[in-house]
């Protein structure tokens, strides 16, 4: 009884974390998000951009249920950039270190989306009632040049997995240069960190010699 009660609960855990890999990627399956809205007739203005050139990404949003769904539209991407390994390393939580020498796509964190888009949606936050649908527009501008897959993330509040639009790769041109996010936010905190590490190696070495000194005396 135990051992079927163990298998059925690791088949539920391998089907979970399936489900998000393949919501993450392109087609995603209509079945994940049938349940309590879907995203329909959505199109991308462009697929290849310079930096700080605009484009949109436009459909409609509709629910299956009678309840109300409230959610703020926002968007979830992928990121490949010229940055280099150590970068790359640092940038991905050491994630990639699973990958091959981290050139694989890096799944940007929803709070690190400003350090690579300027992204503003029509609606911001929404109310969708029930069994109702509303269009979205969302306008995005690269502030870094790198190969992009963007899917829309409704972010609603319901509790269920978070389903996202069916994607499009995004090739955008131009300047690699270090964006003001990533500069306040992952180099300068690094740089910080890498000092203080350093301040603390150096006190600890001072220390040890100091007990050394003292230890002979």
């Amino acid at each position: 009884m135990k051992t079927r009660l163990l298998a059925i609960m690791a088949f539920l855990v391998v089907f979970a974390w399936c489900a998000e890999l393949e919501a993450h990627g392109h087609g995603l399956g209509a079945r994940f998000n049938t349940a309590y809205y879907r995203i329909e007739n959505e199109t991308f203005s462009k697929t290849t951009v310079s930096v700080g050139e605009s484009f949109f990404i436009n459909g409609t949003l509709s629910s299956i249920i009678e309840r109300d769904i409230q959610g703020k539209m926002d968007v979830r991407f992928d990121y490949v950039s010229m940055d280099s390994w150590f970068v790359s390393l640092l940038k991905s939580n050491f994630l990639c270190l699973v990958q091959e020498m981290c050139t694989k796509p890096i799944l940007v964190p929803l709070n690190q989306n400003h350090w690579y888009m300027d992204i503003k949606s029509e609606p911001d936050a929404y109310v969708l009632e029930g069994d109702k649908t509303f269009s979205y527009s969302i306008e995005m501008i690269p502030l870094k040049s790198g190969i992009y897959h963007i899917h829309t993330d409704p972010n609603a509040d319901i509790s269920s997995f978070r389903y996202i639009g069916p994607g499009q790769t995004i090739m955008v041109e131009g300047s690699q240069d270090v964006t003001e996010g990533e500069l306040l936010e992952f180099y300068i905190p690094y740089a910080v960190g890498f000092v203080l590490m350093i301040i603390g190696l150096g006190y600890g070495v001072v220390f040890m010699q100091v007990r050394k000194q003292r230890k002979r005396k």
